[in-house]
């Protein structure tokens, strides 16, 4: 089963639910946060981030997919899809999991 998608306004920083880090740091995805699975940024239409720990969950052609379609195809116990509209510049994605999941 895919993880839940919690939609919301916002223009602040995203933070991971499981680590409280930052989604994303001045040069980019944060990397270095274990629980982040993806970050999509909607207004470039660009994946900035997919995780390693999905590599076995995605098709090589990841970068192509649309983030709906993405999300469909993980299967994380206790993920979960954050998708925050910014107002002006777009609808982003960021993805979540806890680094105990079984995947």
């Amino acid at each position: 089963m895919p993880p839940p998608e919690i939609k919301f306004n916002y223009l602040g920083t995203i933070h991971s639910p499981f680590s409280g880090e930052a989604a994303e740091t001045e040069d980019g995805p944060n990397d270095g946060d274990p629980t982040l699975l993806f970050v999509y940024y909607g207004n470039a239409t660009v994946w900035d981030y997919i995780s390693p720990r999905l590599a076995d969950q995605l098709p090589d052609n990841a970068e192509d997919l649309e983030p709906d379609e993405l999300v469909e195809l993980i299967e994380i116990e206790s993920g979960l899809v954050m998708v925050v509209d910014t107002d002006w510049n777009g609808v982003n994605y960021y993805g979540f999991a806890p680094t105990t999941s079984e995947q």
